[in-house]
Formats: structure tokens, C-alpha cells, sequence
């Protein structure tokens, strides 16, 4: 098994994670985490689960600024992307990267609606625009801005195409040199801003070729056919149960064969989840705006449209303690083991285990490559993530919209920082298990050890 997948199966794998576009994709993306993070706060700050907390917040007259200051982070990380994706590209072929940046923000905004018109009822444009908007538009007049909605979630899908295309089309043209080259002397980003003009003139253009051709002939721009057509079922796929499986399942599996599993895979789910996250934040303020609270508006996500699968519930549930959910195997090495070895290599990984990094036990037990542990570095991950997604399905654990964390925040404070005390009893729950998944392969390979560790001090 092991040759067969490494002659087969590990060079189509790496040469997936290697293109071009994966490599873009998932070093482009990256540029939005800041704004993730912070709007996340903003979004808690003014959003606070605690009533006597939130009336303190409200009283002090601050939420309109935290809540502008969300929808001025949180709500752009599709323009983002759009931005990250080209800049990565360009930079990876060696060109200057800044101008693609530039050029896929354009090319993104060229095709998302360039107005929003409310013409009907105040509840009829909430499923269109932000709320500030159709308060200022109640009456039926027509507000020109950009929508916010397409700048985050529903415009991810789009915003990678055309960040994809925009760095492909732009290092196309400079490497067959088709630019406008400016003599010596001329400062760097003067020259720069010319050497990307005539690229910037062929995407832009097409651009508009494209938004005019899809909005005459289907009366919808582009980004409206890729987030009906696309983004729709590739959302509604990654939210099933079979969806978290099967990327709870591949994960591990590529760690054991030495592949970044979270990597190859998260270039894919964290698309997803980021838009699924979105979308529930969106229908939140959607609900929140029509005189729900934060709680009924929570409750009432499941029968709006509301994902399980988000970037709040990988962090608390996919990448706790790593890649395998290994603290089950750590505290069995701190506490349990007989070897000297376990216990030497379970002290290494508990600190770094808290915050989520496994990397001293995945090669230093190790894990990779080692059929003894396969079992349980598989089955703890794929039980841990099925059992929170029934929880959430049930409606023990509430769906979550924005509050998220960086994925290095410790277990149970991570769950309650974005969940509430059932998150943090699920993580709880999957720590535990976690243990016990492990317990039998772990006393197994501890035994061989010591009893290895015991030859050798006899001879």
C-alpha cells in the first residue's frame, strides 16, 4: 500500500497542491485572515451573547462604529481574494505583483451589480441589500453603491475565478513580453504602472465584454450566475455530513503519507466554509433587522438557509489539537506511558498541542508512515467532527455566523469564544474520546517500546 501510493498516488497529489492556481489560491487567501480576525471582534463586541454586556455596549453609544467597522473588514474578504489570488501569481512567476492586484480588484468589481434599486418593501430589499441601505431606501427610491453582500461570501467563488484569471492572463502577457517598456531612469513604480497597462487593458475589458454579454442576455452579472450555478452546490456539498467526513477523512489520510493533509485539503474547504460562514452572517442581520434578537435570530438559522459547515466550526472542531485530534495520544504518553520514548515525545507535544500544533508528534512518535496508529489518527478526527456536526443538527449546538478565532486558540476556550458553552462541552467531549480512540493502539506500541527499552538495558 505504501509503494502504491507513493509511485501513484503522491505525485498526482503534490503536482495538484503545486500548480499554479492551488498555490495562489491558498497563499491569496491568507490576506484576508487579519480582517477576519478583527471584524470578528468588532462583530463579537457589538453582538455579545450577554444581555446586561450588550445594553452596557448599547448605552455606551459605540455599536455603530463596531458595526462599521465589521461590514469595512469582515464583509471585503472576497475583494480580498480577488486582490491576494493575482498578487500571489504574479509574484510566484516573478513578475511585480502589485499591479495584478490591482487589476483583479478591478476585474471583480467590473462584475458584481455596480447599483443596488430597492423598489419594494422594506422586508422585500432586506434579501437584496445591508440594512442601512433599505432604511435610506424604505420609501422606494433607488440607492447607487456598491453591495457589501458580494464583496464577502456570496462573492468568493467569483472572486477566485477572477483572481485565477487575472494572474494567469497578466503573467501571460509579460512573459511574451507584450508591455510597455519604459527607458532607464524612470522610477520603479512609474515603470511598473506601464508595464501592466496593457495587460490591465485586456482583462478589464474583458471583463466588461463579459458583465455586458451576461447581464443583456440573462439580466444577471456574472458573479449572480457563478454564486447561482456554482458556489450554491459547492456550498450545499461541503455542508453535509458526507462533506465533513469525507474532508475529515482525506485530511488525515494525506498526513499519514507525509502530505500536508490540512493544506491540500483546506485550499478547498476553507473556501467553503469562509462563504458558508458569510452566508449565515448575512441572514443573521437579515433576521436581526426585522426586530429578532440574537438569539431567535441564531435559532431561526436552520430554517433560513443556515451552514453548519463554517470557518468557526473548523476551527473549533477540525483542527483541534492538530491534524488527528493527537492530545488523546499525547496525554496517554505524558501520564500513562511505561517507555521512556512516548513519554519523552508526549512532553514535546503537549505545549504546542494546546495551540492546535501536532507537528513534534505526528513525525516524532511518529504517526506519519506508521500502520500501528493509522486507525485511531483517522477515526478520532472523522468522530469528532461527525458527532459536532449531529450536535449542530439536532440543535444542541447553535449554528455560528462571524464570531471566529484564530485557529491557534486552545480547545474549550475556542468553542465558547465562538459557540457558547456548548461548543465548548463538544470539544469537551471530543478531547475525551479522543483519548480512548487512541488508548488501545497507544498501550500497544508503548508495550513494544518498553519492552524494546528493556533488552537494551540487559544487554
Amino acid at each position: 500500500m505504501q509503494e502504491f501510493f507513493q509511485s501513484k498516488v503522491l505525485p498526482a497529489v503534490m503536482a495538484f497542491v503545486n500548480t499554479k492556481a492551488i498555490r495562489a489560491i491558498k497563499d491569496g487567501m491568507v490576506y484576508s485572515m487579519p480582517l477576519i480576525i478583527i471584524g470578528a471582534v468588532y462583530l463579537l463586541l457589538f453582538q455579545l451573547p450577554v444581555e446586561s454586556l450588550a445594553n452596557f455596549i448599547t448605552n455606551l453609544g459605540i455599536v455603530p462604529y463596531l458595526s462599521h467597522g465589521y461590514t469595512s473588514t469582515f464583509q471585503i474578504i472576497a475583494l480580498i481574494a480577488a486582490m491576494g489570488i493575482p498578487y500571489q501569481w504574479a509574484k510566484n512567476d516573478g513578475w511585480e505583483p502589485f499591479s495584478a492586484a490591482v487589476i483583479g480588484a478591478a476585474a471583480f468589481l467590473i462584475l458584481i451589480p455596480d447599483y443596488v434599486g430597492v423598489t419594494g418593501t422594506f422586508e422585500e430589499g432586506l434579501a437584496a441589500v445591508d440594512t442601512a441601505t433599505v432604511a435610506a431606501a424604505a420609501g422606494g427610491a433607488t440607492v447607487a453603491g456598491l453591495n457589501k453582500t458580494w464583496l464577502a461570501g456570496q462573492g468568493m467563488i467569483g472572486a477566485i475565478i477572477a483572481g485565477l484569471l487575472t494572474g494567469l492572463i497578466y503573467s501571460a502577457f509579460l512573459k511574451k513580453d507584450i508591455r510597455i517598456k519604459m527607458p532607464e531612469g524612470v522610477p520603479d513604480g512609474v515603470a511598473a504602472a506601464f508595464t501592466g497597462l496593457i495587460p490591465a487593458a485586456a482583462i478589464l475589458t474583458g471583463a466588461v465584454v463579459v458583465y455586458a454579454i451576461t447581464t443583456i442576455v440573462g439580466g444577471v452579472t456574472p458573479i449572480e450566475l457563478i454564486y447561482r450555478f456554482l458556489q450554491v452546490p459547492l456550498q450545499n456539498v461541503g455542508d453535509s455530513l458526507g462533506g465533513v467526513i469525507v474532508f475529515e477523512t482525506l485530511i488525515p489520510l494525506l498526513w499519514w503519507f507525509g502530505v500536508h493533509g490540512a493544506t491540500v485539503v483546506g485550499s478547498v474547504s476553507s473556501t467553503i466554509a469562509t462563504a458558508n460562514m458569510q452566508s449565515n452572517q448575512l441572514i443573521f442581520d437579515q433576521l436581526t433587522a426585522q426586530g429578532m434578537s440574537r438569539a431567535e435570530a441564531i435559532a431561526a438559522l436552520p430554517a433560513n438557509g443556515g451552514h453548519i459547515f463554517t470557518e468557526p466550526f473548523v476551527n473549533c472542531f477540525q483542527a483541534i489539537t492538530g491534524s488527528g485530534i493527537t492530545i488523546g495520544l499525547v496525554v496517554f504518553m505524558v501520564f500513562f506511558a511505561k517507555s521512556a520514548q512516548f513519554k519523552q515525545v508526549g512532553k514535546l507535544g503537549l505545549g504546542s498541542g494546546i495551540f492546535n500544533i501536532n507537528e513534534p508528534i505526528l513525525f516524532g512518535t511518529p504517526i506519519v508512515m506508521n500502520p500501528q496508529l493509522f486507525i485511531p489518527f483517522v477515526l478520532a478526527p472523522v468522530f469528532g467532527n461527525a458527532f459536532a456536526y449531529i450536535m449542530t443538527m439536532i440543535g444542541f449546538m447553535p449554528y455560528t455566523i462571524g464570531v471566529t478565532v484564530p485557529w491557534t486558540t486552545p480547545p474549550i476556550l475556542s468553542g465558547l469564544l465562538c459557540i457558547g458553552w456548548q461548543g465548548a462541552l463538544v470539544q469537551i467531549i471530543e478531547l475525551v474520546a479522543s483519548f480512548f480512540i487512541y488508548l488501545p493502539f497507544a498501550r500497544a506500541v508503548d508495550n513494544e517500546l518498553y519492552q524494546a527499552e528493556l533488552e537494551s538495558e540487559q544487554q
